[in-house]
């Protein structure tokens, strides 16, 4: 490691916002290989949907949870992100219940913090069902799968062109398999010739999982991807040989350009991600909730708890317990994971000392 503290950049369009993930069900209509199944996988089809009076309860509690968060906060960066997502969330029964009340529950806090709610979909989504769901989310972030059947990328395609009729925010998150690249390329160019914010991103893949390295020239087609943004080239050499990209770093998920050293003149997409000692500010930029068991974790990937251990930090019964914890002054969680995926724009420091000097400009 090159760098002794990581943060976002200065990106008045990519601002840092606070994302309450809320993955809503476990069931999903694709079945890709990247994506485990299980309780603690991308999806699982045995799972039945939660009910819609838990889930209610959720979002107070979720609601209530972020208002601590938001008091620490300056007024200008109190801007919350509910990302509605599963498996495949629309296909909840009651999405568009669940929708409106995300929406009316908020009303309750509109004077304090600002509130996008939007959904990770696989964009799989009958016509008739999208058209009474897409006035009620304000950005769609629609995942391009290549392992799915041609009638359904088809139908991919079609959502992404009536989410834009209606004018709603989209963006289409491109995820590069190295077995179907050419298709990817090819949904690139979709993406460029109807106007749609897109983003390729490299598969993360798990120790064993050899089938998701890229070839060389897939590695050095990333490099330009990167380098056209910064001006530089920016993947290890090492990666070219290999191919597993995972294990040498990683742009950010939303696209953020990162900035390391507090050098705001130098931008970076591409970053080596291994933090593992390091003093993370995940728990003031990210909350999740697993609808499916009840648990609570401060982010969908780290699942870093407040204790140095990786797990919940409490569970839906007892959600008093999680809101008194918040309002107490928690100094830093420290990372024990070997790599970091989602929460690599959350502020971090090699050292405790770092880490409060650069979180001064995020907190009261």
């Amino acid at each position: 490691m090159t760098f002794k503290c990581l943060e976002a950049a200065i990106d008045p369009s990519n601002k840092l916002t606070f994302l309450l993930d809320w993955e809503l069900t476990l069931k999903c209509n694709l079945d890709c290989s990247y994506c485990p199944t299980g309780i603690y996988g991308g999806h699982d089809n045995t799972l039945e949907h939660p009910q819609v009076e838990d889930c209610l309860r959720t979002l107070d509690f979720m609601y209530e949870y972020v208002d601590i968060y938001m008091s620490k906060r300056p007024k200008h960066s109190r801007h919350v992100i509910l990302n509605v997502y599963g498996g495949e969330s629309l296909f909840h029964p009651n999405i568009v219940e669940l929708l409106v009340a995300a929406r009316e529950k908020h009303s309750a806090y509109a004077d304090r913090w600002s509130l996008t709610i939007t959904t990770t979909t696989n964009g799989v989504v009958g016509e008739n069902h999208l058209g009474r769901i897409v006035d009620l989310i304000d950005e769609f972030t629609v995942s391009y799968h290549t392992e799915s059947l041609p009638k359904q990328k088809d139908q991919v395609r079609n959502t992404i062109l009536a989410i834009k009729q209606r004018g709603r925010r989209l963006k289409c998150i491109i995820l590069m398999h190295p077995a179907h690249f050419q298709d990817n390329l090819d949904m690139i160019e979709f993406c460029k010739q109807h106007d749609i914010k897109h983003l390729p991103r490299q598969l993360d893949r798990g120790k064993d999982q050899t089938q998701f390295d890229y070839k060389p020239e897939q590695v050095i087609w990333f490099d330009k991807l990167y380098a056209g943004k910064v001006k530089t080239n920016v993947i290890p050499i090492l990666a070219s040989a290999t191919g597993n990209l995972t294990e040498e770093g990683r742009a950010c998920c939303g696209g953020r350009q990162l900035v390391k050293d507090q050098n705001f003149r130098q931008r970076h997409f591409y970053v080596d991600n291994r933090f593992e000692g390091w003093m993370c500010s995940v728990n003031h930029f990210f909350l999740f909730v697993k609808q499916v068991n009840g648990e609570v974790f401060v982010n969908k990937d780290c699942k870093m708890n407040y204790n140095g251990e990786v797990g919940p930090i409490g569970h839906l019964s007892d959600t008093q317990s999680i809101l008194d914890q918040a309002k107490q002054d928690i100094p830093a969680i420290q990372c024990k994971k070997p790599t970091c995926w989602c929460g690599l724009c959350a502020p971090k420091a090699k050292d405790l000392d770092t880490y409060t000097t650069i979180m001064s400009k995020y907190t009261l």
